[in-house]
């Protein structure tokens, strides 16, 4: 299965991060707006990435509320 991730730029460090710890590779495949990029990850277990996601967005939401 090929899963699109859309994400803002500034959360692409803390989404690499949590895909790589988890063993899914991804390919950047470019902005859907000026301030987005668009991730492309092939899996077999879309239940696991969805968490990844969700983990990788629960951290980004903290993150940005400390700045």
């Amino acid at each position: 299965m090929k899963a699109s991730i859309v994400i803002d730029r500034w959360k692409l460090p803390i989404f690499t991060r949590r895909l790589k710890a988890t063993s899914f590779s991804y390919e950047e495949v470019g902005p859907l707006t000026a301030d987005t990029l668009t991730l492309i990850v092939l899996t077999e277990n879309a239940q696991a990435l969805a968490q990844v996601v969700l983990a990788a967005n629960k951290e980004a939401a903290q993150t940005k509320a400390r700045k």
